[in-house]
């Protein structure tokens, strides 16, 4: 039987309260750029690399994407959003990490820029992450499942030996193709947009709690023994 070992967190919505402010920034350059930016498909789209994103608002916004350098819009969203950003991390995860780490090895796996996702897991988790994959490291982004198997390649671990913990509809699809057991909390989205995870946590409250009472079990085992206290 093989045991949990690896906990894998994303880490906007889930670790810091931080899509408003990438929201804000990316709004600032849409509208320097002239184009219309429609704010939610930046909340269900979270977890997909940027370059991604900005090509879709654009098609939304029925705009040619040859029109744009994306490359130079992907540098001043970075640049705004480390302007306007205050970092705050969800009340109790710090101190939940900080447990869990004694138990599991604990990784980060982001669609956002290294730049950022390195700044803000510096300032709020220090040490915490064994492994951080970023947008910047892999070809595919989520909802591909490349960015979950390199962090388990980089952890040596096997997807029976890890739960990953996600906020948004795109990383729980590339969790799930990755062949990982999922727990989902609702940050910025309806849970009913989140049904595709094997477990939601309604708040941070609640996932804390779940968190600090796995056990050695399986990862299925530990998802099986949460899901009765869990409703959405």
């Amino acid at each position: 039987m093989t045991l949990l070992k690896t906990l894998i967190f994303d880490m906007d919505g889930v670790l810091v309260d931080s899509m408003p402010y990438h929201v804000e920034a990316m709004q600032h350059i849409f509208d320097q750029m002239g184009v219309y930016m429609d704010q939610q498909v930046i909340y269900e789209r979270e977890g997909e690399k940027t370059i991604d994103i900005i090509r879709l608002l654009l098609e939304k916004a029925g705009i040619d994407n040859g029109r744009f350098d994306l490359e130079s819009i992907v540098e001043k969203y970075i640049e705004e959003f480390n302007i306007i950003v205050v970092l705050n991390a969800f009340e109790g995860m710090p101190e939940c990490l900080e447990v869990l780490k004694n138990r599991y090895a604990l990784a980060v796996v982001s669609g956002a820029d290294k730049p950022i996702v390195h700044s803000v897991l510096n300032s709020l988790y220090p040490g915490l992450f064994s492994v951080v994959v970023t947008g910047d490291d892999v070809a595919n982004g989520k909802p591909a499942p490349d960015p979950y198997l390199k962090a388990l390649e980089m952890l040596n671990m096997q997807k029976n030996e890890c739960i990953v913990i996600e906020n948004a509809p795109v990383g729980i699809q590339a969790a799930k193709a990755a062949g990982l057991c999922c727990i989902a909390v609702p940050t910025y989205l309806d849970p009913q947009e989140l049904h595709q995870a094997d477990l939601v946590a309604m708040d941070h409250d609640l996932l804390i709690d779940l968190l600090l009472n796995l056990n050695s079990a399986t990862p299925e085992a530990c998802i099986k023994e949460c899901a009765h206290s869990v409703k959405l």
